[in-house]
C-alpha cells in the first residue's frame, strides 16, 4: 500500500547565513510507493499459515494425550474397585477364620498361638482393606483430574 507521511521541522540558525535565515520552518510530504518488497508479505503469510497448522497438530496431540489420560485413569479406577472388593472379602474371611479359631480355642482343640495368628492375620486383612480403599480413592481423584473436573 502506498504510503503518505507529513513531516514539519522548525530550526534554529545563529549566526544567520545569505541562504539560511536565523529562524525558519520547513514540511515536507513524502509519498512512499513500494515497487517490489522482496517477497516480503508472501513470506509472512506462509509463516503465518505454518504456525496455525502447527498450533492445530499440538492441539489434536493434546486431546489425543487428555483421552488416553481418561481411559488409564478409569481403567486404574476399575482395578482399585476390583481390588477393594478382594481386600474386603480377604478381611471378612479372616475375620470368620478368628471366630472359628477363637471357637476352637475355648472347646480347647486348638492353643493361644493360634488365636493370635488368627487375630494378627485379621488385622493384616483389615489394613489391606483400607489401603486399597485408599488407592480406589486416589484412583477416583485422578479420574476426576484427568477428565478436567477437579481443579
Amino acid at each position: 500500500m502506498p504510503l503518505l507521511s507529513a513531516v514539519a521541522q522548525p530550526f534554529y540558525n545563529s549566526p544567520a547565513t545569505s541562504t539560511v535565515p536565523e529562524t525558519g520552518w520547513q514540511a515536507q510530504l513524502v509519498l512512499t510507493i513500494p515497487l517490489f518488497d522482496g517477497g516480503f508479505r508472501y513470506g509472512v503469510r506462509r509463516e503465518r499459515s505454518a504456525i496455525f497448522e502447527e498450533s492445530k497438530a499440538q492441539l489434536e496431540g493434546l486431546l489425543r494425550q487428555a483421552r488416553s489420560e481418561v481411559r488409564a485413569a478409569f481403567e486404574a479406577v476399575r482395578g482399585a474397585d476390583d481390588s477393594l472388593r478382594s481386600a474386603r472379602q480377604a478381611a471378612r474371611l479372616a475375620h470368620q477364620a478368628l471366630d472359628m479359631s477363637m471357637l476352637a480355642y475355648r472347646e480347647g482343640a486348638t492353643n493361644d498361638l493360634e488365636v493370635v495368628d488368627a487375630e494378627r492375620r485379621a488385622r493384616d486383612a483389615d489394613v489391606a482393606a483400607l489401603s486399597a480403599e485408599d488407592t480406589a480413592r486416589q484412583a477416583r481423584i485422578d479420574l476426576l483430574a484427568a477428565s478436567g473436573r477437579f481443579p
